[in-house]
């Protein structure tokens, strides 16, 4: 199958990575030698993945008044030729030197294109997105109340706790099955101590104390819900609050749960009714959303969006965030970068935590100074 046929994503890389002839988007080779294991793994959490999917988008459908006998037949035909993909898998990795994780997202995305079926999780996202704004107003001022430091770690538990909203992820989607939802604040004092399984938070404060504050801020930010609502949204206020520009790249089209270009820019303007800083950042300039040209849960730093690219030359960007396990870990989580990179996830799937040393719901804080 080839998966990328009719998608489309950007075709530029960041100009800020490294190490671009050895680089690849998925951070595990599955048609490595020796990798039949890992690789059938993965198969199967994608194929066990799918139902969950459909059953979403048929909510989806229902809420959107489409046919819902004619969009039974169109999840019928997706199921059945993803799952003709998925037995095909062994058989197409033979000739190839390196095929990964997001390759297999790339062909799920392209099978729902292929069938009609749009934004299978819109209605999830506007569920949780709706239920998690109303606790951002009360977070900013409870923010607002803390010295730096303190905020400092407030805002990296956030991001962490926010970051469980994952309906891609087996161990979390049936949190939010049917318009469920998880407490924000219980989460986020459930989190495992430090030190984190990747825990650079002192090397991160030392860079936050010091008195020279990044230029700009290019932030990859990850799903809907309380992750972009409460950990992502106050992340980034809190970067232009120390007088760093930011700039958020959300996928230009759907995938999972995964926040589009489109639907972060409605929350932002619902944001600014409430809060001014966010309010006067984006008049003046400091605060801007940009589409990623990226179409899955994962990305490839090599397939930009052009309007991305530009934006990252306009403000000479000097710190890079990857937000989310499927943006920091399940790729990129050894890409190298000529500037300040920090790449921030809760690990929610027993195959991601296992292919960087850890357990289900281990953390991960790496930051690496610019190279």
């Amino acid at each position: 199958m080839e998966a990328t046929t009719t998608m489309l994503h950007g075709n530029n890389p960041l100009p800020q990575l490294n190490n671009l002839d050895s680089y690849h988007g998925s951070t595990w080779n599955l048609a490595a030698p020796g990798e039949d294991e890992k690789r059938a793994y993965w198969v199967e959490l994608f194929r066990d993945h799918f139902p969950t999917l459909v059953e979403q988008s048929k909510r989806e459908a229902i809420a959107a008044k489409r046919n819902l006998n004619q969009h039974n037949q169109k999840c019928d035909l997706a199921t059945a030729k993803f799952a003709a993909y998925l037995d095909s898998i062994d058989t197409l990795v033979q000739p190839l030197d390196f095929f990964g994780v997001l390759d297999i997202c790339y062909a799920r995305e392209q099978v729902l294109i292929d069938c009609d079926i749009p934004d299978p999780y819109r209605l999830a996202k506007h569920e949780q997105t709706h239920t998690a704004l109303k606790l951002l107003p009360d977070l900013l001022n409870e923010h607002d109340e803390l010295d730096e430091d303190t905020l400092t770690l407030e805002i990296i538990k956030g991001v962490f706790a926010g970051n469980i909203f994952d309906m891609g992820a087996t161990k979390t989607s049936s949190l939010f099955a049917d318009g469920g939802s998880v407490c924000f604040h219980e989460t986020k004092t459930k989190l495992k101590d430090r030190p984190w399984l990747v825990d650079d938070y002192d090397l991160w404060l030392d860079r936050m104390q010091q008195d020279e504050v990044h230029n700009a801020a290019l932030v990859f930010v990850d799903n809907a819900g309380p992750d972009i609502a409460l950990g992502m949204i106050p992340f980034c206020r809190f970067l232009i609050q120390r007088g760093t520009k930011v700039i958020i790249a959300a996928n230009s089209g759907p995938s999972l749960n995964d926040v589009i270009v489109h639907e972060l820019e409605e929350i932002l303007d619902e944001i600014c009714d409430f809060d001014p800083v966010l309010r006067d950042a984006i008049e003046e300039g400091d605060l801007q959303i940009v589409e990623s040209g990226n179409v899955a849960p994962l990305i490839d730093l090599t397939k930009l969006s052009d309007q991305l690219i530009e934006a990252v030359s306009r403000e000479n960007v000097d710190l890079v965030v990857l937000e989310g396990m499927g943006r920091a870990v399940e790729s990129n989580f050894d890409a190298n970068l000529s500037c300040d990179c920090l790449k921030i996830a809760m690990l929610k799937d027993k195959g991601s935590a296992e292919g960087v040393g850890g357990e289900l719901y281990d953390l991960v804080m790496r930051f690496q100074p610019a190279k």
